[in-house]
């Protein structure tokens, strides 16, 4: 057994010795790396959204390039991540609702190195996320319950969106009131924009004898998605009986 362990011990010598003599080394650490991005709400406003990332047995001179691309395949933005950076950390990409549609999302990333290096470049595991609208809230308010049959009444909406901090009233939010009749909800007036208070108005005549459901809803876009207010019943007054 001692004459075993000998020869090993002078194999493994003789082996590492020839490597230094020929100018060998062991074969490098195999390159790999994740990079991962949350999902996220698309507020009206440009910003910037975070992705993290994790590399190893990359060397030097790399860069590590990061696209945010589309489920039809449309490159939305790209990061660029140096070797000076770090081996991990945080980057991030820049969205803008107007230019970003709310759906589902792939980050593609690879590692390149220069030329000189002879390195192919390294693609890293493709990694999903989705964006949404902001969500809504809307509120409806009446200038009464008991109109009188064939007068008027007014209709208020209240439309208020979701920003990084809270809801707050939005102004050019497209809104409808509606009343439940015959089985469907039906339009009272046209579809309108609400005011720099998040509010808009409709002054309609009321034609209805039977109590009616009412409502106003605030319609999807690319920048809100749709609510709807709660349900208000609303009764004609009778006039009074001649005596």
């Amino acid at each position: 057994m001692a004459v075993r362990r000998l020869l090993l011990a002078s194999a493994t010598l003789l082996l590492t010795a020839g490597l230094v003599t020929t100018g060998l080394s062991a074969p490098a650490q195999a390159a790999s790396g994740q990079v991962s991005s949350p999902s996220a709400t698309l507020y009206k406003n440009c910003f910037s959204h975070p992705f993290r990332y994790a590399l190893s047995g990359v060397g030097v001179g790399w860069t590590l390039t990061v696209d945010l691309v589309s489920s039809g395949g449309r490159r939305v933005d790209r990061a660029v991540v140096p070797q000076s950076a770090g081996a991990s950390g945080t980057g991030a990409f820049r969205l803008c609702a107007g230019s970003v549609r709310p759906g589902g999302y792939t980050v593609q990333s690879r590692v390149t190195w220069p030329a000189e290096t002879g390195r192919a470049p390294l693609a890293l595991p493709t990694t999903r996320l989705t964006l949404v609208r902001p969500r809504s809230k809307t509120a409806l308010s009446l200038s009464t319950r008991r109109p009188k049959l064939r007068k008027h009444l007014r209709v208020r909406a209240t439309s208020r969106v979701a920003r990084p901090y809270g809801f707050f009233p939005t102004s050019g939010v497209r809104v409808k009131a509606q009343v439940r009749h015959k089985g469907r909800w039906r339009t009272l007036g046209k579809a309108r924009a609400t005011n720099a208070d998040g509010t808009a108005t409709w002054r309609v005549r009321w034609r209805y004898a039977t109590p009616k459901k009412v409502r106003v809803v605030t319609l999807r876009s690319v920048y809100q998605s749709s609510s709807t207010s709660r349900v208000v019943i609303v009764r004609s007054k009778r006039p009074k009986a001649k005596g």
